[in-house]
């Protein structure tokens, strides 16, 4: 499943890289803003508070939030062609992973569902796709010793500026064969027809 550790490529990204302890963040609704008081109008006992502009890509509309965070094992869903450097520098805007997570309890305990998992199915084959929002991962000793899955559903963005810092991060590779199961897969979760879209012979939308 993997690249042998003399053949991975350590100086680039590529689609289904394996990267470890990336920072993965978990918004909710209640995140603290950080800001300053308000000194035009001071309130007591609790001042009002205004954000701290904050810059990124020159862009002014940037604040500072205090989310919780998991460091985590993620693997690269961005397109090896978009992650490929120009001039050495990284143009793609973000870097987009999906987080990493040991395999489910109910998944283990039960053998055709970790038959089903173990497999990584084509998700285009019918009436038994397999398990379309997770890739599963052989155990390995960067990920723990234990079995693993992508989770399509767990995405995270990283500024595209941190291309050298996450190809620090950088410990396993998918062998060809693997990356080509891990992207048909991941297109096969986000961009499946539904069943309504499919009865209206939307497959092919361009046709008139």
């Amino acid at each position: 499943m993997y690249l042998s550790s003399g053949d991975v490529e350590k100086n680039c990204l590529r689609q289904g890289d394996i990267l470890d302890a990336v920072p993965f963040p978990i918004i909710e609704a209640d995140a603290a803003i950080l800001g300053k008081i308000d000194d035009d109008g001071i309130v007591v006992p609790h001042p009002r508070i205004v954000t701290i502009p904050r810059e990124h890509r020159a862009q002014q509309d940037c604040f500072t939030m205090q989310i919780k965070t998991r460091l985590s094992p993620v693997a690269v869903i961005s397109h090896c062609c978009e992650l490929e450097l120009r001039s050495g520098k990284c143009l793609l805007p973000m870097i987009t992973v999906a987080r990493i997570v040991p395999v489910k309890p109910s998944i283990i305990g039960n053998a055709q569902k970790l038959a089903s998992l173990r497999g990584n199915k084509d998700p285009r084959k019918r009436p038994d796709p397999g398990y379309l929002d997770y890739f599963h991962l052989e155990s390995h000793e960067s990920l723990g010793g234990i079995e693993t899955l992508v989770d399509f559903s767990q995405i995270s963005s990283i500024p595209g500026s941190e291309y050298s810092a996450l190809l620090k991060r950088k410990v396993l590779q998918l062998a060809d064969r693997e990356r080509v199961k891990f992207k048909i897969k991941l297109a096969a979760y986000i961009g499946r027809l539904t069943d309504e879209e499919d009865a209206a012979n939307l497959e092919n939308p361009w046709l008139t």
